[in-house]
């Protein structure tokens, strides 16, 4: 299991170095060109949208989650906002803007993250404003190549382990249903050994009740005497 393990990790981590870093680009956020970074990975936009909330949480930021994939409410404008980020080698805290979309129709095993990088409300900042925190933004969205091979093997892990105790307990009902079946097949078979008793008295009963009638028949008739 280890081997295996072993295995899929370097086989999604293969994968993962195969796509390209994050990369400079130009999002549109609310209808204005902002600067930001994109990368594309080789999963679908859910599997990247828990990422995203996975890798957030392990730098310390707690997303509100009360109840499932909550944070999908704070969207504006088609991105997923987390406010006052920590990021790392920074003392000022970020707020992060996520948006997630398909790659295209004929690839949706694919994905691309696009991510703003804010000081303030809507205060979007580049390399050229800002490079130390342009920097380490970049540097958090390169470390999701390498993490999401290792996030997407647990989630598939998660899910085969699932349909384990799915299908054990499928078969949990369908020894319980073999138990049932036996009880009734064994009352079945007590019927019919009943029954067989009963039809074997009721032919003895018949037989009596024919010889009396034979008897009865034998038996000379009496004719009325003439006075």
């Amino acid at each position: 299991m280890k081997k295996t393990t072993a295995f899929l990790l370097i086989f999604f981590g293969t994968i993962s170095v195969c796509f390209s870093q994050a990369m400079v680009t130009s999002v549109s956020y609310n209808k204005i060109s902002e600067p930001g970074l994109m990368l594309e990975l080789p999963y679908n936009t859910d599997v990247s949208e828990g990422f995203i909330v996975d890798n957030l949480k392990k730098i310390g930021y707690e997303p509100q989650t009360t109840g499932k994939l909550f944070w999908k409410n704070n969207k504006v404008n088609g991105f997923y906002t987390f406010k006052d980020v920590r990021l790392e080698g920074l003392d000022q805290s970020v707020d992060l803007y996520f948006k997630v979309e398909q790659k295209s129709r004929q690839e949706k095993d694919h994905s691309i993250i696009y991510m703003l990088i804010a000081k303030g409300e809507n205060n979007f900042i580049s390399s050229g404003s800002d490079e130390k925190t342009y920097n380490a933004a970049k540097n958090f969205l390169n470390g999701f190549v390498s993490q999401s091979a290792t996030y997407k093997l647990n989630l598939d892990i998660d899910t085969q382990q699932k349909a384990i105790e799915t299908d054990e307990k499928k078969l949990t009902k369908l020894q319980d249903s073999e138990k049932d079946l036996i009880k009734k097949i064994a009352q079945l078979q007590d019927d019919l050994k009943k029954n067989q008793q009963e039809q074997q008295s009721q032919q003895k009963t018949i037989e009596n009740d024919k010889q009396k009638l034979a008897e009865l028949k034998s038996k000379p008739s009496i004719k009325p005497s003439n006075k």
